[in-house]
């Protein structure tokens, strides 16, 4: 029995320049393949609000982000971190990530 959801966590940074030309300054991964409990999952949605898709409905193919925050004020860097429902997990775990948004309060 599995007791655990494997995510993955990403980020991204925005400079003044790099959103002058459309794209981000950096990418990548956190954490490709991380494994985490129910509760620790719904702590990090309540840190990671925003659905990358609206109307409510919640599947494992919907990430949730951190939403923009200056982490350089001295050159205007911007960073927002996401958290994805990793490929790994068995079929029926798809059910507790849309229970722990719930949980978490971002749907």
């Amino acid at each position: 029995m599995q007791n655990f959801i494997i995510i993955s966590r990403t980020f991204a940074e925005i400079t003044p320049e790099s959103a002058d030309g459309g794209d981000f300054s950096d990418h990548g991964f956190v954490a490709e393949r991380e494994e985490v409990s129910f509760r620790e999952l719904v702590c990090l949605l309540r840190k990671h609000r925003y659905p990358s898709a609206s109307g409510g409905d919640i599947s494992k193919d919907i990430w949730f982000s951190s939403g923009f925050d200056i982490i350089d004020f001295g050159d205007g860097t911007e960073r927002e971190e996401s958290i994805h429902f990793h490929k790994d997990n068995n079929p029926n775990v798809e059910k507790y990530w849309t229970l722990a948004a719930e949980f978490a309060g971002v749907v």
